[in-house]
């Protein structure tokens, strides 16, 4: 029995008393509605009976009356359980102490709807910015924004300054950082270290001071805008967004997609991966003082931007995907050219794939590095090549095929080893296989149809869409309430996702290690770009850039003797 199904039957026969509403519209796809608090036996259940079950996200719903929470287990399809909580006092349990990945999920709902989870170890904002206005949750129905105001005042000393804490009797030190944003920052989301030494013993995230509130956005934007609108939320993984959104569309409206259409979706997808991860092993060498590799890394990686430009009309934003199938074809002439340049690069990824495999300045400095055991991949809900560097084959590619990989071979790749170096060999590895797929998709294209005519306005109903985007699991829900506008589209993109696991394995590791960890998560942001480092000894506090967090004179043992 599939997982999927061996998911639902679990379900069934254990939490009989407590389903409300059960339904399966779609293959792999079960929504499930649970009387209030059952969610956490729901849960529990999946966790305990199916192998490698993780949490895909939370999505929240003002529904009027009630806010409705959905959790998203991944379990070789999507089963989304449902509980209802008064939209007056919305509280519920938290899963955080059977799963601690649901951490950042259940803190974003609190931040954007205001449900409280009981018992959550840490529930503070997450995207908001301390000074929003208490009360008010952009995600309601009922909120609008207010114009011509400012959210709220902060003092500009406040603002300009982070200040440690004092030890106490212990020895501990708490570093608060407050603080907006510098205009050279390129992503300024903020990592706080606390360091011993050399040694990071604590770090504190804090994220959303680049949130776009596209999901309220998406609100307001016919269902043929939102393409446009989601393909902005990240340049790399830009097909991955909107073929996860159209997919989701195309569920609730019942509307087939021609085959030639899903080919051509899987292509420009791929293309996005092999684009994404040799960008990422460039920078790798870049973090590691391996510039030559850095060059080489992206000189070679033009040619796939050529495809991507040749296929689309652009480089970055694709513009490709539209609700119902493709908007432009691929002629005779452009498939031969694209064949040739997938050899072309295959030759130079072999060789970045051995240099990474062999060479020993890169393996010194990233085995051993970041570790991430499997069992707290498991825990903490990683996904992609975090995940699968840790021994956890997970892909959604293979475990809920869309587009047309259920038709194209390949391998899921995937490495025990759980640290740095793994991490790195996973996408070094899947460059090759992402470049299989795209030349058994250019040589098997079916003919037909690029796209179907599709009603602005979609019936009422709900869909939950995944694929696997270049970091990792991406995940839509969307609701319609049968306009031409969407009730609701939440999107979690995969860095969300890793993003929990980076303060449990950097703790221990050397300050020097910062940027070769961060980097094998690939985020989405400039994190590192500016960083806050305590000396837990002395209290010491200061900021260094990844330039000089890379530089050997910038060791505690000179800053401490200075």
């Amino acid at each position: 029995m599939e997982r999927f199904e061996n998911a639902v039957e679990v379900l069934k026969n254990n939490l009989e008393d407590a389903i409300l509403e059960f339904r399966i519209p779609k293959p792999r796809k079960a929504y499930i509605l649970l009387k209030p608090e059952r969610h956490r036996d729901a849960i529990s259940l999946l966790l305990k009976h199916i192998e490698n079950a993780e949490l895909s996200t939370i999505t929240g719903t003002d529904l009027g009356n009630e806010i409705e929470l959905n959790y998203h287990m991944a379990c070789g399809g999507t089963v989304t359980l449902k509980n209802r909580v008064p939209r007056e006092k919305p509280v519920i349990r938290t899963i955080t102490d059977i799963l601690p990945g649901a951490n950042l999920y259940e803190r974003e709902v609190f931040d954007l709807l205001g449900v409280i989870f009981d018992g959550h170890p840490n529930l503070k904002r997450l995207m908001l910015p301390e000074n929003w206005r208490k009360g008010e949750y952009p995600l309601r129905r009922d909120w609008e924004p207010h114009a011509n105001q400012e959210i709220g005042s902060t003092s500009e000393e406040t603002s300009q300054t982070e200040s440690a804490g004092e030890l106490d009797e212990a020895g501990s030190i708490i570093n608060v950082v407050v603080g907006p944003q510098h205009p050279v920052l390129h992503e300024p989301e903020r990592f706080s270290f606390k360091v011993d030494g050399e040694t990071v013993v604590d770090v504190e995230m804090r994220l959303g001071y680049v949130h776009r509130g596209i999901e309220k956005a998406a609100e307001r934007m016919m269902f043929f805008q939102d393409v446009f609108l989601v393909e902005r939320i990240c340049g790399i993984c830009n097909a991955a967004h909107t073929t996860c959104f159209c997919q989701a569309v195309e569920d609730i409206g019942n509307i087939e997609t021609p085959p030639r259409a899903l080919y051509l979706r899987t292509i420009i997808h791929e293309l996005n991966r092999v684009h994404s991860h040799l960008l990422l092993l460039g920078v790798a060498g870049h973090l590691l003082g391996f510039e030559a590799l850095f060059q080489h890394v992206w000189r070679d990686r033009e040619p796939i931007m050529d495809i991507i430009e040749r296929i689309t009309g652009n480089r970055l934003m694709s513009g490709f995907n539209t609700i119902g199938g493709v908007r432009r074809d691929l002629g005779p002439n452009i498939v031969e050219k694209a064949r040739k340049n997938v050899e072309e690069v295959r030759k130079r990824a072999k060789f970045y794939n051995k240099v990474f495999e062999e060479d020993p300045t890169l393996r010194l400095r990233t085995e051993g590095v970041g570790i991430l055991s499997k069992s707290d991949a498991l825990k903490l809900c990683v996904t992609g090549p975090v995940a699968r560097g840790s021994g956890i084959d997970l892909d959604v590619r293979k475990d809920d095929p869309y587009a047309a990989y259920g038709e194209i071979p390949f391998n899921v790749v995937s490495y025990k080893e759980c640290d740095t170096w793994a991490r790195l060999m996973v996408r070094a590895e899947e460059v090759l296989e992402s470049l299989d797929i795209i030349d058994y998709a250019l040589s098997h294209i079916p003919s037909g149809r690029l796209r179907v005519r599709v009603q602005r306005k979609q019936p009422e109903g709900e869909a939950v869409s995944r694929v696997e985007a270049p970091r990792g699991e991406l995940i839509y829900y969307v609701k319609s309430d049968g306009t031409a506008y969407p009730y609701r589209v939440k999107v979690r993109s995969p860095t969300l996702a890793n993003l929990v696991a980076f303060p449990e394995i950097i703790k221990g590791s050397y300050i020097a290690d910062i940027p070769a960890v961060i980097g094998s998560f690939d985020p989405c942001f400039s994190c590192t770009d500016r960083m806050v480092f305590l000396d837990t000894q002395n209290g010491k506090s200061w900021h260094w850039s990844l330039e000089e967090v890379n530089n050997s004179k910038n060791r505690i043992g000179d800053l401490n003797g200075s």
